[in-house]
């Protein structure tokens, strides 16, 4: 192994030399999965790849998690495995992502703030059971996703899901899947209107349908809880689908 590292590494000072000059002082943005899956199809631990690049481990280990490396590290990894640097460079349609626990912990303390500022308004309307609706709730998600399929596929469907997790990061690099994202989330905060209009008429007609059997308490109760599903509808798109869909769409497209 000794031999073998000390023959790239050679390779890495002739190759870094040719190249430098095109390179020099540009930072690069590398495939994250194509630079793991080439380390784990040598056999190569992150030290290993470290040491045969030259590099530190800790180097290693921050490209494979935001993809980030200044020309130097992506010629010394490129050489290390014989390809060409192109060759390990995101792709347009990646969207790469900058996790930190800072704005990780950032972001999930504004969605706090966003859910205790609602409670707070919840609890000064009187109580929260006057919010509370199952049904609501579920008729709002099925619908919603049920729109998603209809308009995007099931994987249309599976690819909002997993892009929830955009939402607790600010340090995104898009290209034509940050777009894609972008028009499904807005898609969905219109899904989600379109799902509380249809529950608001269906409650409409089945209370002013019954209106000769109820009393004044009962209709104005009944006529309350048709507003749920707005509430609902208008939660989960300006908190969630609504940021998601703007995040996305103005990512930094050429960080």
């Amino acid at each position: 192994m000794s031999c073998q590292i000390t023959f790239i590494k050679d390779k890495i000072k002739h190759n870094f030399l040719s190249c430098y000059q095109w390179f020099g002082g540009i930072r690069m943005l590398l495939s994250t999965n194509k630079l793991k899956n080439l380390r784990i199809e040598n056999g190569w631990s992150q030290e290993v790849l470290a040491k045969a690049s030259g590099l530190s481990v800790r180097t290693i280990q921050r490209i494979e998690s935001d993809g980030k490396a200044s020309a130097e590290s992506t010629l010394a990894i490129a050489s290390v495995f014989e390809i060409s640097p192109k060759s390990i460079m995101a792709t347009t349609n990646e969207i790469k992502v900058n996790w930190t626990r800072k704005i990780i912990m950032k972001n999930m303390m504004a969605l706090l703030i966003i859910t205790g500022a609602v409670a707070m308004l919840v609890v000064l309307a009187g109580s929260v059971n006057l919010v509370k609706d199952g049904a609501s709730g579920l008729f709002l998600v099925l619908f919603l996703y049920s729109a998603t399929i209809i308009s995007f596929g099931t994987d249309g469907m599976l690819k909002s899901l997993a892009g929830l997790k955009y939402l607790f990061t600010d340090e995104l690099v898009g290209g034509s899947q940050a777009k894609y994202l972008s028009v499904l989330f807005s898609s969905q905060v219109k899904f989600l209107y379109g799902g509380a209009l249809v529950g608001l008429v269906i409650g409409a007609i089945a209370i002013l349908g019954n209106v000769d059997t109820y009393e004044d308490f009962v209709f104005q109760r009944a006529s309350a809880v048709n507003l749920i599903v707005l509430f609902y509808a208008s939660l989960l798109a300006e908190s969630i689908f609504r940021p998601l869909s703007l995040k996305l769409k103005t990512c930094d497209m050429s960080s």
